[in-house]
C-alpha cells in the first residue's frame, strides 16, 4: 500500500515519529467512532426503509456516497498505521527505518481508489478528507433527525385525529367515504414527512409546517361536527330543552330592551335610539329543523346546527346587552346635559339682574333643546359650549355686582 520512500522526504526524529504515529492511531480511533455512530444511527436506518425522494433523495444520495468512500479510505488508512507499527517495531538498520516511517507518517502513503482512478494522499490530507466526509453524512442525518423531531409530533397528532374521525363516524352511522379527500391528504402530508422532510426545510434552517397546521384545522372541524353529532345522539332532548330555555331567557332580554328603547325614544330624538333586532322568532325555527334531522337520522347536520344554534343565542344575548348599554347612555347623556344647564345659569343668575341678552339667548336655547319635547342631544351640546364660553366672557369684563367668581383664566368650578 505505500510507494518506496521518497528523497525528499526529510527523515524524522524519533520523538516526532512517535508523535505523528500516536496522532494518526488517534484520528483512526476517532472516525471509527464517527462510523460506528453513522451505522447505529436511528434516522438513518429509517431514512434507508423509507426510500428518500426529491430533496431528501439528493441529499441522501450524495451522503450515501461519502460514507462509501469513507469506509474505503479509512480501511487503507488503517492499512498504513498498521504498516507503520510494523515498522516501527521491526528493530531494523535505524536509519532505514527512520526514513520509511517518516515516508509512510508524512509522505503520500495512502493510496485512495476513486472513480476508477487512485489518489496517494498523506496521513494528514487522508484525515481532513474523511473527517469532510463524515461531517456531510453526519449534517444531513442530523438535519432530517432535526426536521422529524418538530415533524413527527404533528404529524402523529393528525393521524390521531383520523382515527377519532373514523370512531367517530362509526358510532353516529356515518359514511366514510365522505372523509375520502382528508384521508388523501393525510397520506400526502405523511409520504413527504417520512420520504422527504428536507423538502419542508426553509432557507433559514426553519421547519415549514403550514400544511400540517391547515390539515389540523380541516380535521379538528371534522372530528367538532361529529362529536357534536354523538352528543346529539346521547342526549338530543337535554340539549334541546337547554336551548329553549336560552331561547326564551333571550326571549325575555328582548322584551325588556324594545320597552327602553320605546321610553328613550320618548325621552331623546337626536341622536336616534338604536333599534332592537329580534332574532327570537328565527331561532325558534331553527328549533323546529332539528326535529326534522332527528327524524331522519341525520345526526352530523343536526349537530352542527345545534352548535350554530347555540353561538347565535349567545351572540343575540350579547347584542340585547350592547344595544341596552347604548340606550341607557342616550339617558345618562341628557341627565348630565340637564346638570351642566343648571350649573351654568347658577353661575349666570350671580351675575345679577344684569345678566345679557346672549347668555339669555343661548339659555334659551339649550333649554328648548333638553326640555321641550324629545331632547336633541347634539343641538343641547352646541347650545351648552356657546352657553359657557358666553358665561366666561361675561365673568371676565369685571360687570355685576354680586360676582364671586375670580377673574379672566378661571376654572369652570
Amino acid at each position: 500500500m505505500t510507494s518506496a520512500p521518497g528523497a525528499g522526504t526529510p527523515s524524522m526524529s524519533w520523538e516526532g515519529i512517535e508523535e505523528a504515529l500516536n496522532r494518526a492511531r488517534g484520528e483512526s480511533a476517532r472516525v471509527s467512532l464517527r462510523l460506528a455512530d453513522l451505522e447505529r444511527n436511528v434516522a438513518r436506518g429509517m431514512l434507508q426503509g423509507a426510500g428518500p425522494v426529491g430533496r431528501t433523495r439528493e441529499r441522501w444520495e450524495r451522503a450515501e456516497r461519502g460514507i462509501h468512500r469513507l469506509w474505503t479510505l479509512y480501511a487503507t488508512f488503517e492499512e498504513v498505521i498498521e504498516q507503520a507499527s510494523l515498522l516501527h517495531g521491526s528493530g531494523g538498520d535505524e536509519i532505514s527505518v527512520r526514513e520509511a516511517l517518516s515516508h509512510v507518517l508524512t509522505g503520500p502513503s495512502v493510496a485512495f481508489a476513486l472513480d476508477g482512478g487512485t489518489e496517494h494522499l498523506s496521513l494528514a490530507e487522508a484525515t481532513a478528507r474523511m473527517s469532510a466526509y463524515s461531517e456531510e453524512a453526519a449534517g444531513t442525518v442530523a438535519e432530517v433527525e432535526a426536521a422529524w423531531a418538530v415533524l413527527h409530533p404533528k404529524l402523529g397528532g393528525l393521524e390521531a385525529l383520523w382515527q377519532e374521525i373514523g370512531s367517530l363516524t362509526g358510532m353516529v352511522g356515518g359514511d366514510e367515504e365522505e372523509h375520502d379527500h382528508l384521508r388523501t391528504e393525510l397520506a400526502s402530508l405523511g409520504d413527504t414527512v417520512r420520504r422527504d422532510p428536507l423538502a419542508l426545510v426553509t432557507a433559514d434552517g426553519t421547519v415549514d409546517t403550514s400544511g400540517l397546521e391547515r390539515a389540523r384545522t380541516r380535521l379538528e372541524h371534522t372530528a367538532g361536527e361529529l362529536r357534536d353529532a354523538l352528543r346529539m345522539c346521547d342526549s338530543y332532548d337535554e340539549s334541546v330543552e337547554r336551548l329553549l330555555w336560552a331561547i326564551d331567557d333571550a326571549e325575555e332580554k328582548v322584551g325588556r330592551t324594545a320597552a327602553l328603547r320605546r321610553h328613550v325614544a320618548e325621552a331623546v330624538a337626536v341622536p336616534a335610539p338604536i333599534e332592537v333586532v329580534d332574532r327570537v322568532p328565527s331561532l325558534r325555527e331553527d328549533v323546529a329543523e332539528m326535529a326534522e334531522l332527528r327524524a331522519q337520522g341525520r345526526w352530523r347536520e343536526l349537530g352542527t346546527l345545534h352548535g350554530r344554534l347555540q353561538r347565535a343565542v349567545h351572540e343575540t344575548v350579547d347584542d340585547l346587552a350592547e344595544r341596552s348599554e347604548n340606550l341607557e347612555g342616550l339617558l345618562e347623556r341628557r341627565s348630565e346635559l340637564r346638570g351642566r344647564l343648571d350649573d351654568y345659569r347658577t353661575r349666570a343668575a350671580r351675575l345679577g339682574p344684569a345678566e345679557d341678552e346672549r347668555l339669555l339667548a343661548e339659555h334659551r336655547r339649550a333649554h328648548r333643546a333638553l326640555w321641550e319635547g324629545p331632547a336633541d342631544l347634539r343641538e343641547a351640546t352646541a347650545a351648552l359650549s356657546a352657553y359657557r364660553d358666553a358665561l366666561r366672557q361675561r365673568t371676565g369684563s369685571g360687570r355685576g355686582s354680586n360676582r364671586t367668581t375670580p377673574g379672566a383664566g378661571a376654572s369652570e368650578g
